[in-house]
């Protein structure tokens, strides 16, 4: 092994060990290699920042109607949840909040820098926040059992087929929001598996873990109303009891009784 020193001396740079000999290219008058220079730029950016207060137990509707933008819009601590649907449609965001506690939410709107359009000048947007009254009764609000001797689920389109199964038959209104929930007695003995099957048995939509702690949970919002079913199965070969419950707004449950009684008129 060779050890080598560096030094300088006279703009030169020696390595000295084992004979080698290296000049730094300045070295001998030839004169230093120019850097490059950086691109620089200055400008300011603003965000809208706006505070509302939101209430647990509520459901609420944000709406962000941008004018020549796309609107880039978040929302904390709370977040949205999914329906489904495309939060942006064109220059319109929309989306739905379900606070787990009551406090302020900092939404936020930025434009959206994927936006081939987007212009250096101020943007003009409004913000509406609309609280949506929900039912006082669950839709539905059931226990039950989930056996190993409870029939396979088949689906009608040969998709989605799974194991032992329970189904409870509800009558969904088109266009409102309905939340979900199959929460085991005990995960480490079921982790449930939540399916809505829509007309002629598609299913619309599915979830596993969506609830915490292994439990499901969909924000579903149905483009057809009528008559669905909600097959719960097990994640594996799990058996065990769990609750079954569907809330919704009061608008969900107008006209949206469990399809074993009869409707009020």
């Amino acid at each position: 092994m060779h050890t080598i020193r560096r030094f300088r001396r006279s703009g030169a740079v020696f390595a000295l060990g084992a004979g080698l000999l290296v000049l730094a290219p300045h070295a001998g008058g030839q004169p230093p290699a120019k850097e490059p220079k950086a691109a620089t730029a200055a400008g300011q950016v603003k965000a809208g920042i706006h505070r509302f207060k939101m209430e647990t137990g509520k459901l609420y509707l944000v709406k962000v109607e941008a004018n020549g933008f796309t609107p880039n819009v978040g929302l904390r601590p709370a977040g949205f949840i999914s329906t489904g649907e495309n939060f942006v449609n064109g220059d319109t965001f929309q989306a739905y909040v379900l606070p787990r506690e009551t406090r302020d939410q900092r939404l936020t709107v930025l434009p959206n820098t994927d936006d081939d359009e987007l212009a250096t000048e101020l943007f003009d947007y409004s913000v509406a926040v609309t609280p949506i009254a929900m039912a006082k009764q669950p839709l539905v609000d059931e226990k039950s059992k989930l056996a190993a001797s409870d029939p396979p689920y088949k689906n009608p389109n040969g998709n989605g087929d799974r194991g032992p199964h329970k189904a409870f038959t509800v009558n969904f209104k088109a266009g409102q929001v309905y939340i979900i929930t199959v929460n085991a007695d005990n995960t480490r003995e079921l982790d449930p598996y939540l399916q809505v099957e829509g007309a002629g048995g598609k299913i619309v939509a599915q979830d596993d873990d969506g609830g915490g702690d292994l439990n499901s949970r969909l924000f579903f919002k149905p483009k057809r109303g009528g008559e669905h079913r909600l097959i719960v199965t097990a994640v594996g070969k799990g058996a065990g009891g769990f609750n079954v419950k569907v809330l919704t707004t009061v608008a969900g449950a107008a006209g949206a009784a469990p399809a074993d009684e009869p409707e009020k008129k």
